[in-house]
């Protein structure tokens, strides 16, 4: 008890000093500390929409990000009707429709509301265990103790806000965008599913525009060789039926053939080869089938089918791996994105158009050895910052959201990698000295 006492009267004189929101986080941590929760929130209510938004959140001990959910069917509406709520234990079963809730895993749950100055529920603070509440009384005591400096402290947010939007002049621009925003963050909750979905048939569609366009050069030769060979069948036919074909015309137009055929026969090889490797790497797109492998091949023809989008932008590739590795099991499909979409980060931001590197380039090497296949995939490009390094897996980050970046294509590389293919990833990075991602596989059987 003497102890609890001693941390509480540190908690009041660590908050004399502090104001917004330096001062909810600080309070909020040290009162999660104090109560030994899961989770310790204070929020404010918004009554005409009917949601509570959060001012500072700590979960597991660490300062959380905010976040705004609806109190319908959750224990918090009866908190903003100026309840105090306590439920020590089996709060999903009392509360069978807060998703939140059971997604959280929580057990118990304990509020207490906040009234401002005219004794209007304004708010509330919440503690969330994921086992069964002890002291509840001594917890309730603990909130309501400090419910009247908080409540103190969001009218004073509140009035300051006020006061400062009143000073502007562009109060309704303003307020018209923070609706847009809020409609936005709105729609992308509900889209972002869809969104991820997408981003995992984007890279497929940049290896189609990238075929199309590469193909169109050995179509266009094809096609030129071919008026060639016609043209010279015409005059040879022609020089045939009038009996005036010399022998130095014979050859000339034999040599026009000659040269015609072998640089048709050459182009439509080299087209054919572009559809076959784009035919190999798209098997199995949408399935999740498992399928043995032989690393070597399947990776040259993933490469040949990036080779064209790797062209548009100057960038050489090289394969580096056994001709005659052992067969591996995985699931082509999973693996097709996650090499592909590090690529296509690569080229979309390992380099600069008018940068100082002489030769654009990415190297993948592999190996298979007791059942673990190692891919490592490097470019020469511009490096990361540790910034950069830190976030790249984090859902839309991105560094180029004004270029059509959307920021999720490593982030479901990642996912890919740890849930589905139960693999590891590590990336090392210098600025200035380009970028290296490190993937292992552990075979699928």
């Amino acid at each position: 008890m003497q102890a609890f006492d001693n941390n509480l009267t540190s908690v009041i004189k660590s908050l004399k000093s502090s104001y917004g929101l330096a001062f909810f986080n600080n309070l909020t941590l040290q009162l999660h500390q104090l109560i030994n929760a899961d989770y310790t929130f204070i929020a404010k209510i918004d009554k005409e929409r009917y949601i509570s938004q959060t001012i500072s959140l700590v979960a597991k001990g660490k300062i959380g990000d905010n976040f705004e959910y609806s109190l319908n069917d959750t224990p918090c509406a009866d908190v903003s009707d100026d309840s105090v709520c306590i439920y020590p234990e089996r709060i999903c079963q009392l509360y069978p429709n807060d998703q939140l809730l059971i997604d959280m895993k929580i057990e118990g749950y304990l509020g207490t509301p906040l009234h401002d100055s005219n004794g209007e529920v304004i708010g509330l603070i919440v503690a969330l265990y994921e086992s069964t509440i002890i002291n509840s009384e001594k917890i309730v005591a603990l909130f309501e103790l400090f419910s009247g400096r908080i409540s103190a402290e969001i009218e004073r947010e509140d009035k300051e806000k006020k006061l400062t939007e009143l000073n502007l002049s562009l109060e309704d621009k303003v307020n018209e965008r923070t609706t847009e925003l809020s409609s936005a963050l709105d729609r992308l909750r509900f889209t972002q599913d869809k969104l991820i979905e997408q981003e995992k048939m984007a890279s497929l569609g940049n290896l189609v525009a990238g075929v199309a366009h590469e193909i169109n050069t050995p179509l266009g030769v094809a096609v030129l060789c071919g008026s060639n060979i016609e043209d010279a069948l015409e005059k040879l036919n022609s020089k045939v039926k009038s009996n005036s074909l010399k022998k130095s015309e014979l050859e000339h137009l034999i040599s026009i053939l000659n040269q015609s055929e072998k640089s048709l026969s050459f182009n439509l090889t080299r087209a054919a080869n572009l559809v076959d490797n784009f035919k190999e790497m798209a098997v199995g797109i949408n399935t999740d089938d498992l399928m043995s492998i032989n690393v070597h091949l399947w990776l040259n023809s993933l490469i040949g089918s990036l080779r064209p989008m790797l062209h548009k932008k100057s960038i050489t590739i090289e394969l580096l791996v056994d001709k005659n590795p052992p067969n591996f099991i995985t699931c082509p499909a999973k693996m097709s994105q996650v090499i592909t979409n590090i690529i296509s980060n690569s080229a979309a931001h390992a380099f600069e158009a008018n940068d100082d590197i002489s030769d654009h380039q990415v190297i993948i090497s592999a190996k298979v050895c007791s059942d673990i296949l190692s891919i490592k995939i490097s470019d020469n490009g511009k490096g990361m910052t540790d910034e950069v390094k830190d976030n790249i897996f984090e859902p839309f980050y991105t560094t180029k959201r004004g270029e059509g970046g959307t920021g999720l294509g490593l982030s479901i590389v990642h996912n890919l990698i740890i849930n589905n293919l139960s693999g590891k990833l590590e990336v090392e990075s210098t600025v200035g000295q380009g970028t290296s991602f490190n993937l292992e596989f552990p075979s699928l059987i």
